[in-house]
């Protein structure tokens, strides 16, 4: 049986670390039992996240699912990690209806950080959580179309959901165009103007072949536009290591999430430079390590990122 909603006490402790992307983001394991390749997927999963400091919520019965599993010690993961809502815990809410809680607690974000009123505002609520909550569900096992509409009311609240390889038989996938830059641009809510973002995230609705395929696809859904430099360089650490750990290749287009030196991942920094001006022509200051020119997006930490244009300051 699962402890329920998050409380607020636990979201204000937590909820900065989300929006400044220190706890890398809140994934979402969901839904039905029909795995394409039996129950240890969503095991795996969980467990490979939980090792890497998210948040991981769980409900239904993949919930169940992941508490079938030992490890060599003979603990399940609800006994290895503490049930709490932080970076690192493994939270079961309960039953498949308690998904509620889920988005309930993402929507508590920009109530409690952004004084959102919740009642009758969803536009504000999702544009919170698509530009600042770095989160991702996964519905890997759907059996019905109730199950695939959990992921489907993720992607109301502006939270991307990765689906099983079967339920491409829905028809139905929200994928960005990564490609066309002129689109990815939102407001600064300070001042009205228009400023560039990341293609973050490029799916809201989406499906994967293989659970290897969904880990490093649902790292990289968790990158927000908001990100501070140490959260963009947690983001992509997990994000690459994911990639080249499991589907054998770094991923080409890590260097559009670059804004500059501080936002890479920590280890690798020396090597990425010398790459962003051997590969991207990136002009980089080597006495002080620092990229003079190069990336299209500009950093500000206290950029307010948002689609609506009534949130302006000046509208």
């Amino acid at each position: 049986s699962g402890r329920g909603q998050a409380s607020d006490a636990e979201i204000r402790a937590e909820g900065l670390n989300l929006v400044m992307g220190t706890t890398p983001g809140i994934i979402a394991i969901i839904g039905c039992p029909n795995y394409p390749a039996g129950t240890k997927d969503v095991y795996n999963i969980a467990e490979e996240f939980l090792k890497r400091n998210y948040l991981v919520v769980v409900s239904g019965c993949s919930a169940m699912d992941i508490g079938m599993y030992k490890d060599d010690d003979g603990k399940t993961l609800y006994e290895r990690y503490p049930g709490t809502f932080s970076g690192g815990g493994l939270l079961n809410t309960g039953s498949c209806v308690s998904n509620a809680h889920i988005t309930g607690a993402a929507e508590k974000v920009a109530g409690i950080f952004a004084q959102r009123t919740l009642a009758g505002n969803l536009a504000e609520v999702a544009d919170y959580t698509l530009n600042r909550v770095g989160a991702c569900g996964l519905a890997w096992g759907a059996y019905s179309q109730k199950a695939a509409s959990i992921g489907t009311g993720c992607n109301i609240y502006g939270i991307p959901a990765v689906l099983g390889p079967h339920s491409s038989k829905y028809r139905r996938a929200l994928i960005a165009k990564t490609y066309e830059e002129d689109k990815w641009k939102v407001f600064d809510a300070r001042d009205g103007s228009e400023m560039n973002i990341p293609p973050a995230p490029e799916f809201l609705l989406t499906t994967a072949e293989t659970w290897q395929e969904a880990l490093p696809m649902m790292a990289k859904a968790c990158i927000r536009p908001s990100d501070n430099n140490m959260g963009r360089s947690i983001k992509l650490t997990h994000w690459m290591e994911l990639s080249k750990k499991y589907l054998g290749v770094e991923p080409e287009d890590w260097w559009k999430f670059v804004r500059n030196e501080a936002d890479l991942p920590l280890a690798k920094r020396e090597e990425l430079l010398k790459r962003l001006e051997a590969e991207q022509g990136w002009e980089i200051d080597w006495k002080r390590k620092k990229i003079i020119s190069g990336p299209k997006i500009k950093f500000d930490v206290s950029a307010q990122p948002t689609n609506l244009k009534r949130l302006c300051k000046e509208a």
